[in-house]
This record gives C-alpha cells, sequence and structure tokens, in this order.
C-alpha cells in the first residue's frame, strides 16, 4: 500500500509496472537477457540503472528497489524506455 502510494505520487501505477515487468521479464527480478545486457525485472542496462541511482548489478537489487528505480524512470521518461512493452 505505502509502495503504491509512493508510485502514484510519481505518476506511475504498480497495475502499470506490473505489465511492464510481466512483458520485459515475466517478473523475474533476476532475469537477464541472452546477452548479458539487460537485467532485473525490467531489463535495466548499467547506464540506465545507474542514471536512476542504483548501483552494481539491477538482477542482484531487491526486487522492491527495481520496481522503485522503475517508477522514476517512468516518471521521467514514460514509457518509452520499454519500446516493445511500454
Amino acid at each position: 500500500r505505502e509502495e503504491e502510494e509512493r508510485f502514484a505520487e510519481l505518476g506511475v501505477s504498480m497495475a502499470t509496472l506490473e505489465s511492464i515487468a510481466a512483458c520485459e521479464s515475466g517478473g523475474d527480478p533476476t532475469a537477464v537477457s541472452s546477452d548479458g545486457s539487460y537485467r532485473g525485472k525490467y531489463q535495466f542496462d548499467y547506464g540506465t540503472w545507474e542514471s536512476m541511482g542504483g548501483s552494481g548489478d539491477p538482477a542482484a537489487a531487491p526486487e522492491a528497489e527495481q520496481d522503485y528505480r522503475a517508477a522514476l524512470l517512468y516518471a521521467q521518461s514514460g514509457s518509452s524506455p520499454w519500446p516493445v512493452c511500454g
């Protein structure tokens, strides 16, 4: 509930994030693309992850942190970072 309110303040719903995650990774926070460049539930690359304040491997971050950083990215850029799934 608290998480949903935080995302609402950013202008993104949990349902939107869940839809993107389901499409990108099947909702798996540990997912890694076949070439290794896209990582985690939302298939962040390292550069985008770091630009949203993340550090280290997105696929190793707690799921709640991945949700939060994806919400920040969505608030900044809308669905454009996820051209297929957004």
